[in-house]
């Protein structure tokens, strides 16, 4: 399969591209080698159709193309004539949308060919990503190297650094492609979805595919059960705030495909008149059991295919055949989320509250079993159980044994860190992985979660004074303006047209202020890179887009409380002081 890799840079005034009004400057472009098209734009637009077209590619891979490049190179081939004829007969490419998420997720069709946004698949597989920019993309894949200029640099750069930029991004783009396709492709080959299409549409849609497809077979029409109202979730669960050592963390995401499975829980099984009542947690339904349901005979192929796959790779490994295993595990998961999920052809709420509750109950007694065995629970939550103390392996054995799981384990913990319910850190295999603390989240600064991330790192290998030293470098960087404006940016997402909101947000405040300077239309669901800079008035009313501001406006006070209340809160648990005490 022959794969094209693409990017266009464009030196613009703002950190937005206007296709009215700025120009392309360069094209990156990757067949079997590497062409930096650059000079006179008509003729930029004109070779990268060349090559396009005597390359014939079966995909074209990039990076927010369908947002970003195709729309802009569609309005600058207008201005001057030239047709993007692109599909293999002949055809132009054709634009689509849909709103997901918060973001218009764009699609541009290219008759023939697979056109692979990378973004798509960011921004549906990787929802802990805090941007879902490819820099982000590239680190959760442990692919090094991934250089991003904000777009507002660009026109700062000389051409020779612009080269270099483009050759290291379409590197970049390979390299995530080699890592992440092959599980894609499982996925369309479990689904029946062709590739192009299937990266654009959400989970819920990909189960609906199979589940309507097995429904159809036996007959079953589409039904709506339970109305809307809202149930309760997953239990979660935390000892104490602090510290603790030798951590062992059970994975409970197979637990919801086991429970499916063993009290035969399907839209069709679920209070449709007949069956046993069940009676949990405080959540009653009646369950039909004699009849196998359509969820609970898919969760069973797909696990009894995974466990198939799984003893062929232990004889010899394949990176296809681990794909594959690992996307039938995603699927058996997820059908759990499907039944309660509003867009579902077979819709049935009081299935996944029975599912939610039977999982609260299983959770609390692998609590209580720990427990019993030596163990000491530290923390629960819906994706697993973590505990010192006990034989893990026995007790693991025993919960497989006693309960109608499969508990797997995921990691044990050299050292682990919890400040609150969803806010914890794990130091295993010389490695740190955060989950909830602010490194990890879009609404705060860089330099601050770079510091964080550091001093996190530093104080679960027990260097305090490191953590100190940390703590003191990046104060002073902020307190005198040390620091590009990119690396105070906070982050947030634009969730409606900017004159909808009735009250001003920070992104309110920006994207005003974008369109009236630079006739920018920012469109919901973008993230908007801001500043807070000196002056009168809340944060709020002194939001400015980072392109529009130096290290010298910024209201460095504001600043520095946001920094000590998140370096001070990290230490606290620790027990240790951030400044060293002489007495």
């Amino acid at each position: 399969m022959k794969s094209l890799y693409f990017k266009i840079l464009s030196k613009t005034q703002c950190g937005y591209i206007n296709p009215q009004k700025d120009r392309i400057y360069m094209i990156g472009v990757k067949t079997d080698n590497v062409k930096i098209l650059v000079g006179e734009e008509s003729r930029i637009i004109r070779d990268f159709v060349d090559i396009f077209t005597s390359y014939d590619p079966d995909r074209i891979i990039g990076f927010k193309q369908d947002y970003d490049d195709f729309p802009f190179l569609e309005e600058r081939a207008k201005k001057y004539g030239i047709s993007l004829d692109l599909g293999r007969d002949g055809s132009p490419i054709k634009s689509s949308g849909k709103y997901f998420r918060g973001l218009i997720l764009k699609e541009t069709k290219i008759e023939g060919r697979e056109n692979i946004d990378l973004f798509a698949i960011a921004w549906r597989d990787f929802p802990r990503l805090p941007t879902k920019e490819i820099d982000e993309l590239a680190g959760a894949l442990e692919i090094k190297g991934c250089r991003v200029i904000p777009q507002f640099r660009i026109a700062e750069k000389k051409d020779k650094e612009l080269v270099e930029y483009l050759e290291n991004y379409l590197e970049i783009l390979e390299k995530i492609t080699d890592s992440i396709i092959p599980f894609e492709e499982s996925i369309s080959e479990i689904c029946e979805v062709p590739l192009d299409r299937q990266i654009r549409m959400t989970v819920g849609e990909l189960i609906d595919t199979i589940v309507v497809r097995e429904m159809k077979k036996r007959g079953i029409k589409e039904m709506r059960i339970g109305g809307k109202g809202k149930y309760e979730g997953g239990y979660v669960w935390l000892k104490a705030p602090g510290v603790y050592e030798n951590v062992v963390y059970l994975d409970f995401q197979s637990m919801y495909p086991s429970i499916i499975k063993v009290w035969n829980i399907s839209p069709e099984t679920v209070d449709m008149g007949d069956g046993e009542w069940v009676e949990i947690e405080g959540v009653k339904h009646r369950v039909n059991k004699e009849k196998r349901g359509v969820i609970p005979q898919l969760v069973d192929n797909f696990l009894k295919e995974r466990l198939s796959i799984k003893e062929k790779l232990k004889k010899k490994y394949s990176k296809k055949m681990d794909a594959q295993q690992k996307a039938l595990k995603v699927m058996a998961n997820a059908m759990y989320g499907y039944m309660g999920w509003s867009g579902a052809t077979y819709y049935n709420r009081n299935a996944a509250e029975l599912i939610a509750a039977l999982a609260r109950y299983y959770i609390k007694g692998v609590h209580r079993l720990i427990e019993e065995m030596g163990g000491n629970v530290i923390y629960v939550d819906t994706d697993g159980i973590q505990f010192t103390g006990g034989d893990w392996d026995d007790i693991m054995e025993r919960i497989n044994s006693e309960f109608p799981l499969n508990i797997e384990l995921e990691r044990i913990v050299d050292r682990a860190a919890y400040w609150t319910k969803k806010k914890y850190a794990h130091l295993f295999q010389d490695k740190v992985v955060a989950v909830g603390i602010e490194y990890v989240r879009r609404d705060y600064p860089p330099l601050i979660k770079e510091a964080q991330r550091k001093i996190v790192e530093s104080l679960l290998r027990e260097d305090v004074e490191e953590a100190r030293r940390i703590r003191s470098e990046y104060r002073k960087k902020l307190k005198n303006g040390e620091f590009n404006v990119e690396e105070i940016a906070v982050v947030e997402q634009l969730t409606k047209k900017p004159e909808e909101y009735e009250k001003a947000t920070k992104a309110s405040v920006v994207a005003k202020i974008l369109k009236e300077k630079y006739g920018v239309d920012v469109h919901r669901g973008t993230y908007l890179y801001i500043a807070i800079v000196k002056g009168s008035g809340g944060p709020t009313f002194r939001a400015r887009p980072i392109e529009m501001v130096s290290p010298k406006d910024i209201d460095i006070s504001y600043y520095l409380k946001m920094y000590d209340d998140t370096i001070n809160r990290t230490f606290e648990i620790f027990n240790v002081s951030p400044v060293k005490q002489w007495f």
